[in-house]
């Protein structure tokens, strides 16, 4: 039976599929599969790299689609053990991909980098230390893609994102100790941290991640390439679930303050009513900031 199997979201989600893809190319032989925009998320792979395809590939609906007899299109925010936060992405497109619950079967060595992109990494780190002059470096992601740049600052409605005057202080802080390397966009960075210029690609960033000491992100894409390579992270959490979206082994930041449920891609109207009912979970105070940037620091 031929099967194509679609993924589609952020980047995280691709990252997040990639154990379920393995274990799937090991147990079938005929199939494809449409990662929309992060197809490169299988280089290196070999059970993966030469099935995968860009949906803006000219000709797959004659080449791919037409043959099939099976599409798998996994959502895992529609997994009622998924929303109800009893497990993670990773777990979940397990569930969709591969209809099984065994977890302990899924591949923990699931991102693999080049020669030259972990070399590239390391350059980064180079002028990062240099402009910096400390022996230790950090890289930091503070926000997510639902970020945006207001009058008032950097706001992220969705609360994914670490709030702004959190990071500035978090930086101001652990600056004086670290090299800092800011990922994210130019528009957003601050007056401390290092930007590479050009800036890198994703898969760079990955090799950067792992080179570093440490990682400290939010819901986005780094903590999921800081756990792919293996990096420690310490990831603030806000309008999202931690079992959900982030990893029991990393440092989690979160208020101690009740998490109301978002049905994102289930019911958009509840998922704003929801999210309008976290917002105090990133209402930090400077003693909670101070207390935080001690933790981490403890922990590189």
């Amino acid at each position: 039976m031929k099967s194509i199997i679609t993924i589609d979201g952020g980047i995280g989600r691709a990252i997040t599929a990639l154990p379920a893809l393995i274990y799937y190319a090991q147990h079938n032989n005929d199939f494809n599969i449409m990662i929309h925009g992060w197809d490169f998320v299988t280089w290196g792979i070999p059970e993966l790299q030469s099935r995968t395809f860009n949906p803006e590939t000219k000709g797959i609906f004659q080449n791919y689609f037409w043959d099939a007899d099976k599409i798998i299109t996994p959502e895992p925010y529609r997994l009622p053990q998924y929303y109800r936060n009893e497990i993670s992405l990773i777990q979940a497109f397990h569930q969709e991909i591969n209809n099984s619950t065994d977890y302990s079967v899924l591949p923990t060595n699931y991102f693999k980098l080049s020669k030259f992109e972990e070399i590239k990494g390391q350059e980064i780190i180079h002028y990062a230390k240099e402009a910096h002059k400390k022996q230790k470096t950090i890289v930091i992601q503070p926000y997510g893609s639902t970020a945006n740049k207001c009058p008032l600052g950097v706001f992220d409605e969705s609360y994914r994102s670490i709030p702004e005057h959190v990071y500035i202080r978090l930086i101001q802080k652990l600056s004086t100790q670290y090299n800092i390397i800011y990922m994210g966009a130019i528009e957003f960075q601050d007056y401390i941290s290092y930007k590479p210029q050009p800036d890198p690609n994703l898969r760079e960033w990955a090799a950067i991640i792992k080179g570093a000491d440490y990682f400290i992100g939010c819901d986005s894409c780094g903590q999921h390439m800081a756990k792919a390579v293996g990096q420690r992270a310490s990831v603030f959490i806000g309008g999202t679930h931690k079992t959900n979206v982030s990893y029991d082994d990393f440092h989690i930041i979160e208020r101690d303050v009740p998490y109301y449920s978002s049905p994102m891609r289930i019911c958009s109207y509840d998922s704003m009513l929801a999210t309008r009912l976290n917002e105090e979970r990133i209402n930090y105070s400077d003693e909670e900031i101070d207390s935080i940037i001690q933790e981490i620091s403890e922990r590189i």
